[in-house]
Parts: structure tokens; C-alpha cells; sequence
């Protein structure tokens, strides 16, 4: 270890380092060698053995073949077929010689049973010629007995050996690998063990090494350094010999000693200065110990500004360069400040009126130095000197991360409404494309519900629409809860009647509460005035509650309360109670309601249902109210929900306002009008027809825009009183059709209704530009259609809303199906009609699907949106959401001119999403396309 000595602490580590590396390297080559030779044996062994077996198995399916041809021979019925099996015959066994040829050198210790197959062999072909020799003269007997007593047997000896040949083959494979894989084994115990003996021996040298080489010497100069600490000089100092570090330190050590020794002699003569250091240090501590950088300018009689001083801190503000300047007196104008021409002047306006009114000096400033760009304030104060001159005494301070903070807190107030309102808009798009296929569920529920249905089948059709009604509520509660968290919800102050409260919520959930068995009862509340307040919300916290109890109670009584109340600072409040006799609620669980989206445990969800908004809608009603809400519940025993607002009273005078709205009906004059509907979708004209036909409407149907215009040129005797017109149909979309139709004169002006799932304001300018009447969006409202056509074709005048175009699809995970439309369709169907129509739609979102894939590598713009445009209607129609919401990202995106990639990577999504919704479908329905 002398040799060591002689270097440094950084070369000894180095050749530990080095040393370990080497070891590493050695065992590294060993071990590659050693698996080299396995791979080359490996390699050896596969083409070797492996080549054999299957070559063996070969020649054994010739040896079949050579059997099945002299078998053939005794069916055959001419000579001449019987002779060229013969020839066949010749080239199977010439293979078979080929195969047993280049197995030869593959299996060199079996030559001799090599040998004896070759014997066997040339036996086998001599008897099976004389097997084709007998038949062929006809002697069928003899060729019989070859076959029993000479040929069967030498082609089953054959068979044998080289079975016996495939197996030694097999066999020796097996072997060999097992010798390998155990030489593999052995190579990487031993490269496992030449690691571990090189790692403890690299550590156990770098631990003899720290311990007598750094750790020993460094505890004697410590012990030293406290002696020299007590002033013990005589203590001799160990290792300066050394020319490693520890050798540095022990020379250090000993100039450190000597110099406490001079400092001891200088001491007493320093004492007076010592004292005035101390002052000028504290001085200078102070000013180092403060936030920012002090200072001290000195501005002239003349106008010279030049720094008298400058703290340490004082180089961060101006530079380094500047700051090498002051000890000579800095200008103030070698400070670059990057300012405009207004902000020059309000800086000297009020360095002016400092120095003249000598008043503090508070500014900010954004200041440029060599390397950095900040913001500077000062603050400082102003006296004068006996030459006429100010001093200003100040202070800078860097308040750059303060406005960072600033901005950021700016920024991310700014961030959190654009989320809380992209939030909003998210639940209300949401709402509003689950509310579509609704609309069309209760819409063709209602038109069934119309016509003679038995019992059971009317009992089943209601039920939907409760269902669906229910669903609706659901969305209801989500949009108001959009509309609550976004702080866009109202609330009226019109005159209402309490009782009417209750007797409506008797009246919407009275059948629901008897369906469960259970019992509604409602403590009178006529003799309470009439108030003042919103009843609508008022009436839906009602609903909420009691439709809580309903679901939570299994038997018993639900009872619903209503009563005035005085609060002190908050005046006449109205306050209501349902109380029931269900589940109960624990103490934790009653921490939990009144948030959004929670339920006491998420067991309840699963059982029960709901979305867990009803009680923060409820309570976030209350609040606008100014009121509040709460629970008294005992688990197992049942629960009281109750609510407070606030109310006014009514003059008894005052007259309530009672909805009684009548549903619309179809004008009569529209009985017997013809229209035209032209769309490729064959759901979409179904659901207008419908329509159209309650109506007492005659429909002709055609779908796309070429036979749309011979339709209505060609054939001039149909009269038809108005077209209903899809906008993008594959061929002649409707705007390029109504464009010719219009060149027509005497189609000039034959109302044409433009019908799109496109409803934006640009759309509707586009078709109207087209030269069609009205644009009417889809999912198609069978009221407003009703009374555009009574405008159009009968002159009636009566308003018509302006079509609410869709809002946008949501980006969200949406689920891949909603059964209730194809439900629906079940329940209106026979068994039959419904199971041919469902493989049509599984078949037809494959074709599309395939269609798609085979679309984004065209990157088609127009042909894309085409598709895109009929593939929403289809699988909006149908509940497919998914693919429905992947059609509509296709065609947003194609609005933007996306590239290729882009295209065949939603293509592709749609494909995928095509093929999941028909995977859905049959797992959902248990039928299989």
C-alpha cells in the first residue's frame, strides 16, 4: 500500500474503479465465448438432427405414397393405366432414394441401418413391380399373395427402421440440448460467481483503503486541530510527508498554526482596530442582512448623479461590470432601463420632486442589465449636505416574482372560470345529445300509444315512457346542475298556491308510491296564504325529496309537511319535510348528501340508481332562495329531508297563473297534401313518414338527389305539394339538387324544407342560399314539421321557432350503446321483423366499417364527409353512440383540412368503433349476424 500513498485520494478511487472495470470486462468476454460456443453447437444441432426428423418423416410419406399406387393397380382395368402406375411407382421411390441420399450425412453413426433400408428398399420395388406385373396379366390371385406375404411385410420392416432412425435422431437432439442448455447453466453460474467475488474483492479494497488511508489520518489531524484550538502549540502535526490530499491538509494545518501563533503576537496591537471593524462589519452585516441591495446616491448641484455606495446585492440590479465601477463613484446612467418616453418622464417627475421637497422616493421600474431583465423598486429618503448636494438613502428591492405571483394568481383565476364554464358547457352538450334519441324514443311511444293496443301491450308502452320520462329527469338535473354551478340559474318571485305544490306532487307521484306499496300522505296546507316565491323550484326540491323516499322505502308511510315560519334576520320562510320510514342513514353517510354526485355508499348506486344530484340541486335551489336544507335520519328507521325558503306573502287579491298547455296538433288542411321525401337513410324516412302519415300527408319516398330530380321533372303529372330534402346524400347531395330543381320554372316555387343533422346558422345560410325554404335539423320535431308545412303549403302565418341547432359532441368516453331506440323498435315489431332488421344493421355497420378503413388510405375529403354525415343519422338513430360521436369527430375534423394521417387515423377509429358496436349489439340482444 506504500505505493498508493503516492497518489492522490481521486487516482486511488480511480483504480478502484478501473480495476473493477477490467474484472467486469474479463468475466464479460468469458461469459460471451462461452454462450458463442452454445449458440454455434445450437445451430449445429438444428441443422444437423432436426433436418434428419423431418427429412425421415418425408421419406416415410413417400413410402405411403409407393403403398397407395400398388394397391391402386389391383382397380385399375387397363394395362396401359396399370403401367403407368408403374412409372409412378419408379419416381416415388427415385425420391425416396433422394431423401435416403441426403439423410446419409446428417446420421452418420446409423450407416447401417442406412444400408439395410437401401436393401429393404430395392426389395420393396422388385415386389411391388411384380405386384403391378401379375395384375397386369391379369393375375389378380398372384398380385394378392405378393402383396400379403411380401410386400406388406418388407414396407412395415422399412417403416420400423426408420422409425427406430427418426427416433435415435430425436433422441440425440434431446440429448445434445440437454448438455447445452446445462453448459448454458454452467456459464452463467460461473460469470454469477467471478461478479460477486470481484465485487467483494473491489470492496473489500476500497474499505482497507478508506479506513487506513483517509478515515485514520483525518480523525489524528482532527484530534489536532482541537488541540491547536486550546492554544497547544507543541502538539506535533502527522502525514505532511504525504502528496495526497490529506498531506495538503496536514500542511494547512501547520501554516494555520503559525498563524494563530503570529495572531497571538498581534492580538494586544489590534485591539483598537478590531473595535473599529467590528463596527464597519456590523454595518455591513446589516446591509447584507436586508432583502434587497442599500445604497447611497449623490446627486451634484450641477445635476451629476454618482453612487456614494453600494451593499454586495447591489451587482444583481446593475450588473457586474457596473458594480466593478462604484468603488470610484457609479453614474447612475450606466443603468440601461428600457422604458417609453412617458414612462422617462413620470421617473424624473418624481426623482425631481424628491429631491426638491427632499419627500421619500416608492417607484417601480422595469430595469435591464447585461444579463437579465427584472422589476425594481426603490424606496428611499432625501437629505441635504452642507455643498448644496442631496443624498438619497435607499434601498432596492427585486419585486419580479411578486408580479409573477401576481400574474399567475391572474392567470390561473382566468383558467378555473374558462374550466368551471367548460365544465358547464360540457354537461349541457351531454344532456343535450342523450336528450336526442329520447325525443324520438317518446315521440314514437306516443304515436303507438295513439292507436288500439291490447292491454298488455299499452301496459308495456306506458312504461316506456315513464322510463323515458325518468331519464329525462336525469338530464334535467343534470343541465340545472350546469346551470347552478355556472351561476347562470334564476329564480322567479311570482304569486303560487302551497297546497297546489302538494296536490301536483301528489299527482305526478302518487301511482309511483302505490306501485311500491307504499303510502303518500300529505298534511293539508289550504289554510296557509298565498305566497310569493318561485314554485317551480320550490316544486322540484318537493319531487326530489319525495322521490328519494319512494326509491328508499320499501313499506310504510311517506308523509309530506308545508308551513310558514318566522327567522330572526330572515323573515316569512316557508318550510316543507318529507319524512319516510325507509333505509336510514348513518352519521357518516349524512356527512356525505347534499354534494354533487354522492350517495351515502356507492352500494346504492348499484341498487338503486341516480345520478346523487338531486340533493345538491336541491340545496343549491334553497340557497338561491336564500334558505337552507338538512336531514334528521336514523339508520334502519327511516329518514326526515327538509327544507327552508324564503317567501313572501300574497295580497289576497293577487290572481296564480295556472299552465294548462294543450298539446299541438296537425292542421287539417294538411290531410291529403303529397310531398315528396327524398333521403338515403332508410331510419330517417321511416321516422318522417311516421309523421307525415298522422298527419294524413301522402308520401312518395326516393333516396338521393338524382331521383329526387327526375321525380319531380319527368314526372308531371304528380303533383306534389312540397319536397322534404336531405342536405348530403351520396351522388347528388340536396343542394346541388335543389339548385336544378329551382332552374326548373315550374318547380320555381314548390316549397323545398331542407332536412340535416347539420343545423348551424351556416348551414341553414348555405341551404337557404341553395334555394330551399326552411332548414329543419335533425333528430326531426314532428310539431315543427307540421306547421312549416302548414305555412308553406296552406298560407298559414303562424310562427315558427327558429331551429336549435345540436350542440356540439362532447369529448368523452361515451358508452357504446343505447339500447332504449332499438328496445323501442322490439316492442313495436314482431320477434321476426325485428331480428331481420337487427342483422341488417349489424350487416350494414360492417360494410361501413370496411368502407372507412378502405376510405382512409384514399383520404377522400368529400366522400368522407359524405359518409360521415349519413353514418350520424344511422347510428344516432340506432343508439350507437360511439359511433355516432366518431363520425362526428371525423367530419369536425374535416372542416379543418387535416392531413392524411389524420384522416386514417379516425378512419381507423371508426372502423374499430364499427366493429365494437356489432360485437355490442349481438352480446346485448344474444344474436349473431
Amino acid at each position: 500500500m506504500n505505493i498508493l500513498s503516492k497518489f492522490n485520494l481521486t487516482s486511488r478511487i480511480v483504480f478502484l474503479v478501473s480495476l473493477l472495470g477490467a474484472l467486469a470486462v474479463i468475466i464479460t468476454l468469458y461469459s460471451l465465448a462461452s454462450l458463442r460456443a452454445v449458440d454455434r453447437d445450437y445451430r449445429a444441432l438444428l441443422n444437423q438432427d432436426a433436418r434428419a426428423s423431418l427429412l425421415i418423416s418425408a421419406a416415410l410419406l413417400d413410402l405411403s405414397d409407393a403403398s397407395h399406387l400398388v394397391l391402386s393397380v389391383l382397380t385399375e382395368q387397363e394395362v396401359a393405366d396399370m403401367r403407368q402406375t408403374q412409372q409412378q411407382l419408379a419416381v416415388v421411390m427415385e425420391d425416396f432414394d433422394d431423401k435416403l441420399a441426403t439423410i446419409a450425412p446428417l446420421v452418420s453413426n446409423a450407416s447401417h441401418q442406412l444400408s439395410l433400408i437401401r436393401q429393404q428398399e430395392r426389395a420393396l420395388f422388385e415386389q411391388a413391380n411384380a405386384v403391378i406385373d401379375s395384375a397386369a396379366r391379369w393375375r389378380g390371385d398372384r398380385a394378392l399373395t405378393i402383396i400379403h406375404q411380401e410386400f406388406d411385410p418388407t414396407l412395415q420392416s422399412i417403416r420400423q427402421n426408420m422409425d427406430v432412425l427418426r427416433s435415435r435422431t430425436v433422441n440425440n437432439f434431446n440429448s445434445t440440448s440437454e448438455a447445452l442448455s446445462a453448459t448454458t447453466r454452467a456459464t452463467m453460474v460461473n460469470t454469477a460467481a467471478a461478479f460477486t467475488l470481484a465485487l467483494i474483492l473491489v470492496i473489500g479494497l476500497s474499505a482497507y483503503i478508506s479506513l487506513t488511508q483517509i478515515s485514520r489520518p483525518i480523525k489524528q489531524l482532527t484530534r489536532t486541530m482541537n488541540r491547536l484550538s486550546l492554544r497547544d502549540y507543541a502538539c506535533p502535526i502527522d502525514h505532511t510527508e504525504r502528496q495526497d490530499e490529506v498531506g495538503s491538509m496536514a500542511k494547512a494545518l501547520e501554516v494555520f498554526r503559525d498563524n494563530m501563533q503570529r495572531a497571538d503576537r498581534l492580538e494586544r496591537e489590534a485591539l483598537i482596530d478590531a473595535e473599529n471593524r467590528r463596527i464597519s462589519q456590523q454595518l455591513i452585516d446589516l446591509t447584507e442582512a436586508m432583502p434587497g441591495a442599500v445604497f447611497q446616491l449623490r446627486v451634484n448641484p450641477d445635476g451629476e448623479q454618482r453612487f456614494q455606495f453600494l451593499s454586495g446585492k447591489a451587482s444583481r440590479y446593475i450588473g457586474d461590470s457596473a458594480f466593478d465601477a462604484s468603488h470610484s463613484g457609479l453614474r447612475l446612467d450606466r443603468i440601461r432601463v428600457d422604458k417609453s418616453p412617458e414612462h422617462t418622464r413620470a421617473l424624473e417627475r418624481l426623482i425631481s420632486q424628491s429631491l426638491n421637497q427632499l419627500c421619500p422616493l416608492d417607484m417601480e421600474m422595469e430595469v435591464e442589465t447585461e444579463t437579465q431583465r427584472f422589476w425594481l423598486k426603490t424606496l428611499a429618503s432625501a437629505r441635504k449636505t452642507s455643498d448644496g448636494a442631496t443624498l438619497l438613502n435607499g434601498i432596492w428591492l427585486d419585486t419580479s416574482e411578486a408580479k409573477a405571483q401576481a400574474q399567475a394568481l391572474e392567470t390561473a383565476k382566468e383558467q378555473a372560470e374558462q374550466a368551471a364554464k367548460a365544465k358547464s358547457d360540457f354537461l349541457a352538450t351531454m344532456s343535450h345529445e342523450i336528450r336526442t334519441p329520447m325525443n324520438a324514443i317518446l315521440g314514437f311511444a306516443e304515436l303507438v300509444l295513439k292507436h288500439p293496443l291490447e292491454q298488455r301491450q299499452r301496459e308495456h308502452m306506458e312504461k316506456l315512457v315513464r322510463s323515458g320520462q325518468h331519464l329525462l329527469g336525469i338530464i334535467n338535473d343534470i343541465l340545472d346542475f350546469s346551470k347552478i354551478d355556472g351561476k347562470h340559474l334564476t329564480v322567479e318571485r311570482i304569486p303560487f298556491s302551497p297546497q297546489q305544490l302538494l296536490d301536483d306532487t301528489r299527482e305526478m307521484l302518487g301511482d309511483k308510491a302505490r306501485d311500491k306499496g307504499l303510502q303518500l300522505e300529505f298534511e293539508p296546507a289550504s289554510a296557509l296564504p298565498n305566497l310569493v316565491g318561485d314554485p317551480v323550484r320550490i316544486y322540484q326540491i318537493l319531487l326530489n325529496y319525495t322521490n328519494n323516499a319512494i326509491k328508499f322505502s320499501e313499506h310504510g308511510i311517506i308523509t309530506l309537511r308545508l308551513e310558514l315560519q318566522q327567522v330572526a334576520g330572515e323573515g316569512t320562510c316557508l318550510y316543507g319535510e318529507v319524512e319516510d320510514q325507509g333505509i336510514g342513514l348513518s352519521e357518516q353517510e349524512q356527512a356525505k348528501l347534499f354534494a354533487p354526485f354522492q350517495q351515502a355508499d356507492t352500494s346504492i348506486t348499484r341498487r338503486y340508481g341516480g345520478t346523487g344530484l338531486g340533493l345538491a340541486i336541491s340545496r343549491s335551489l334553497s340557497e338561491l332562495m336564500d334558505g337552507d336544507v338538512g336531514v334528521r335520519s336514523t339508520l334502519g328507521k327511516g329518514s326526515c329531508f327538509w327544507f327552508r325558503v324564503r317567501v313572501g306573502i300574497a295580497a289576497p287579491d293577487t290572481p296564480l297563473t295556472i299552465s294548462s298547455p294543450t298539446p299541438p296538433q296537425a292542421d287539417p288542411g294538411l290531410n291529403g297534401l303529397r310531398v315528396l321525401l327524398v333521403d338515403d337513410n332508410e331510419v330517417n324516412r321511416l321516422v318522417a313518414r311516421e309523421f307525415l302519415h298522422e298527419a294524413g300527408v301522402l308520401v312518395d319516398e326516393v333516396e338521393d338527389g338524382y331521383d329526387a330530380v327526375q321525380q319531380l321533372t319527368e314526372n308531371s303529372q304528380l303533383n306534389y305539394d312540397a319536397v322534404l330534402m336531405d342536405v348530403m346524400m351520396p351522388g347528388l347531395d340536396g343542394l346541388s339538387a335543389t339548385r336544378i330543381l329551382r332552374q326548373n320554372t315550374r318547380l320555381y316555387k314548390l316549397p323545398i324544407i331542407a332536412m340535416s343533422a347539420n343545423a348551424s346558422q351556416e348551414d341553414e345560410k348555405k341551404s337557404l342560399q341553395a334555394g330551399m325554404n326552411v332548414h329543419l335539423p335533425k333528430p326531426i320535431d314532428q310539431h315543427l314539421l307540421w306547421r312549416t308545412l302548414s305555412r308553406l303549403c296552406l298560407g298559414n302565418v303562424a310562427d315558427i321557432p327558429s331551429p336549435r341547432a345540436p350542440a356540439p359532441e362532447a369529448e368523452d368516453s361515451a358508452s357504446v350503446l343505447d339500447p332504449l331506440p332499438l328496445e323501442t323498435l322490439k316492442q313495436l315489431v314482431s320477434t321476426e321483423r325485428f331480428i331481420s332488421m337487427l342483422a341488417m344493421l349489424t350487416a350494414d355497420c360492417i360494410k361501413r366499417g370496411e368502407r372507412f378503413r378502405a376510405l382512409g388510405d384514399a383520404a377522400d375529403p368529400q366522400t368522407l364527409s359524405r359518409e360521415a354525415h349519413d353514418l350520424i343519422s344511422t347510428a344516432g338513430h340506432s343508439g350507437l353512440r360511439k359511433l355516432e360521436q366518431s363520425a362526428r369527430t371525423l367530419k369536425s375534423e374535416l372542416e379543418n383540412a387535416p392531413d392524411e394521417t389524420v384522416l386514417k387515423k379516425l378512419c381507423m377509429t371508426i372502423y374499430q368503433n364499427a366493429m365494437t358496436s356489432v360485437a355490442t349489439l349481438e352480446t346485448y340482444f344474444g344474436v349473431r349476424s
